[in-house]
């Protein structure tokens, strides 16, 4: 339980240059915190002080027994403890950007605990977290379950809104990758796994093996086949091992019912007959309906139904109001497959998943399928993860998606984080790219290339007269991999900031997942 803390009297560590935005931003701050700056003599930058530099500095004041708490910045080096131990005053991290400053305030007047060792804003991601999950597992409590798989509760509205990957044996056929891909999807709390095999498969021989992989986990199981043109003994021990059976329709529900057993749970769909851009609402719920009733003759019960999504232009809107009215007039959970949406469009995945996942929870799916099929939305599943806590944290408030502690802005900001610039009363020297050439390095070149499966840079670097390799660098940082090189080979002043250059776009490459090419720009738009 948060007591709340009145007349608290904080002082704020900040630097010369941090200054300006720091006053800026707690302007706004009123009693009960008092709140007093002190600005570092020795570093320009907050990033580059130390907290031996910060106690030592602190140590000139000679009124630091009148604070309550010290706060310095979220990205000093080391442990505000140090501070602690020589100043005898509780000191901590503040956030790593002044714009989360008031929202650390806040929380301390409600008698929250920060951290010596770890930045405020990352504590405070932590915090909301967890308040979130309790809150969720509260309201889920209060959910009755249409039926169970493994640990997927599916309800006949969200929440929950279980996340179901479709692991595509034509793009992967690595039981290795496989297993990785699962310990991904657990880290991401994913509820099922699809093993799918489209109409050209013609890796039947291994799809047991796929299957029998994920069977271990405590996701469910599911598969994804053309069931019809599947030997029968194939079939029969795949869904034996299946806890999930995707695409059924009328036309192979007959065959699908010889080998299901009642525990099993199917998706019904209607056949696709129609032209792409083509929207039957009437015949697809008929379809939908007659295969329901003879699932249920037969005394299969875990239902869940899909309708086919189609791409943007080709029937999109037109396929989501459909989907609308059959969630309204069948009784049974939705599962909602926006892959054709984020695939079959040119714009980068995040928002547009984040956006899908809002339009499926708010149609009342209960779960929602994901694909990675294209290089354009590798990272999917993790898009799909963060939009899911997006709107449940949104869907709690009663909010829109915004201002929730998680968000899918990977290139753009919220909010202006930006240092202000100090005036300078010199002659400025502007540069242009033709002015300057650079000084070639007549000992060594370097090859820089990311390793996207092992998530690491490498860094050959070359003897120029004879082409050898003459060494290998491999990490994940850009930083640590030209400190670690500079130590090791003397290299010109234009080669060493060329070098600096390269590494930071592969590790940027690295970290958003992109494509990275020596001396080619990285970014095909940009907002200059």
């Amino acid at each position: 339980m948060l007591i709340r803390v009145r007349g608290l009297r904080v002082l704020l560590v900040t630097s010369k240059i941090a200054r300006p935005i720091l006053e800026e931003v707690i302007k706004g701050v009123s009693d009960p915190i008092e709140l007093h700056v002190f600005e570092l003599m020795g570093v320009p930058v907050a990033s580059l002080a130390t907290t031996k530099l910060i106690a030592s500095e602190l140590m000139t004041r000679e009124d630091l027994r009148k604070f309550d708490l010290i706060i310095i910045p979220g990205l000093s080096i080391g442990s505000a403890k140090e501070i602690q131990r020589k100043i005898n005053v509780e000191t901590v991290k503040g956030p790593k950007y002044l714009g989360d400053l008031p929202e650390m305030l806040r929380l301390l007047l409600r008698g929250f605990r920060f951290s010596p060792d770890v930045p405020a804003d990352e504590v405070m991601q932590d915090t909301l977290t967890t308040y979130y999950q309790a809150r969720l597992s509260e309201v889920i409590r209060g959910r009755k379950p249409v039926f169970t798989l493994k640990k997927a509760l599916f309800t006949e509205n969200p929440p929950p809104l279980n996340l179901i990957y479709e692991y595509l044996v034509s793009e992967h056929l690595d039981v290795e990758n496989l297993k990785l891909k699962l310990s991904e999807l657990e880290n991401l709390n994913y509820e099922g796994i699809v093993i799918g095999c489209g109409v050209d498969c013609r890796a039947l021989d291994i799809l047991n093996e796929l299957v029998s992989t994920c069977t271990n986990h405590d996701m469910f199981v599911g598969i994804d086949l053309t069931y019809e043109n599947t030997p029968k003994e194939k079939l029969r021990d795949l869904i034996d091992l299946s806890d999930l059976i995707l695409n059924v329709s009328i036309s192979n529900v007959n065959l699908i019912s010889e080998f299901l057993r009642t525990e099993q749970a199917v998706v019904v769909v209607p056949r696709s007959t129609k032209e792409e851009n083509e929207v039957d609402a009437n015949g697809d719920l008929e379809e939908i309906n007659k295969t329901i009733e003879l699932l249920q003759e037969l005394g299969f019960n875990k239902i869940l139904v899909d309708t086919i999504v189609r791409p943007p232009a080709l029937g999109f809107v037109n396929s989501l109001i459909e989907l609308s009215k059959v969630k309204k007039q069948v009784k049974h959970p939705l599962l909602f497959s926006p892959a054709n949406v984020y695939e079959l469009i040119d714009a980068d995945s995040p928002g547009v998943i984040a956006l899908l996942i809002d339009i499926g929870f708010e149609i009342g799916a209960s779960s929602v399928l994901i694909t990675e099929s294209s290089v354009k939305t590798r990272g999917a599943i993790l898009e799909a993860s963060l939009s899911r806590e997006l709107v449940y944290r949104a869907f709690l408030k009663k909010s829109p998606l915004i201002n929730h502690g998680v968000n899918l802005l990977i290139v753009k900001d919220k909010k202006d984080i930006s240092i202000s610039i100090p005036p300078y009363k010199g002659t400025l020297k502007r540069v242009s790219k033709s002015e300057v050439q650079p000084r070639v390095d007549l000992k060594y070149y370097v090859r820089i290339y990311v390793d996207r499966r092992e998530k690491q840079i490498i860094v050959d670097i070359h003897d120029r007269s004879t082409n050898e390799i003459l060494g290998r660098y491999v990490g994940e940082r850009a930083l640590d991999l030209g400190r670690a090189l500079l130590r090791d080979y003397e290299i010109n002043k234009d080669h060493v900031l060329y070098l600096g250059y390269e590494l930071s776009k592969a590790e940027t490459a690295l970290r958003l997942g992109k494509s990275y090419v020596q001396d080619e720009d990285l970014f095909k738009h940009t907002y200059q």
